[in-house]
């Protein structure tokens, strides 16, 4: 072997070296066909996410399973408890409030007695409505 074929096997490889790898691994038998094909694979991931908001008027307790659903469906709920009386409206809050801890939800008042319970991956970002006028000097 020349000089110059020395450096080319060194920096470029020989024919060799890859026979003697792939008999190592024990891809002998693979075509180049095979080969090539692993190499060239192609992973596609669709990573869409979309926010999915459900408004809730519930006007007695027996409504609050489906509500109760779409908040294990990691979906954003909306209540609006004005139509309910004020026993129910407390037993729903506390149902809900315990579905949305088991799933790691937040509540925020955004008005009297209207909620915002927003599943863990979604953000909420500024100060609560009630706060925020509480804060100003309104008092509900």
């Amino acid at each position: 072997m020349s000089v110059m074929q020395n450096l080319k096997n060194l920096f470029i490889g020989s024919d060799e070296t890859a026979d003697d790898y792939e008999s190592f691994y024990g891809r002998e038998d693979m075509s180049s066909q095979d080969v090539s094909d692993r190499r060239n694979r192609e992973v596609k991931i669709a990573a869409t996410t979309t926010l999915q908001i459900v408004l809730a008027r519930p006007t007695d307790f027996s409504e609050v399973k489906a509500i109760g659903d779409d908040l294990n469906d990691q979906k954003t709920v909306l209540l609006n408890l004005e139509t309910v009386r004020s026993e129910d409206a407390k037993r729903i809050l506390d149902f809900l409030s315990g579905v949305a801890y088991a799933n790691g939800a937040d509540i925020k008042m955004m008005a009297q007695k209207t909620f915002a319970i927003m599943p863990k991956n979604v953000g909420f970002q500024g100060v609560d409505l009630m706060n925020e006028l509480e804060n100003n000097g309104y008092s509900f």
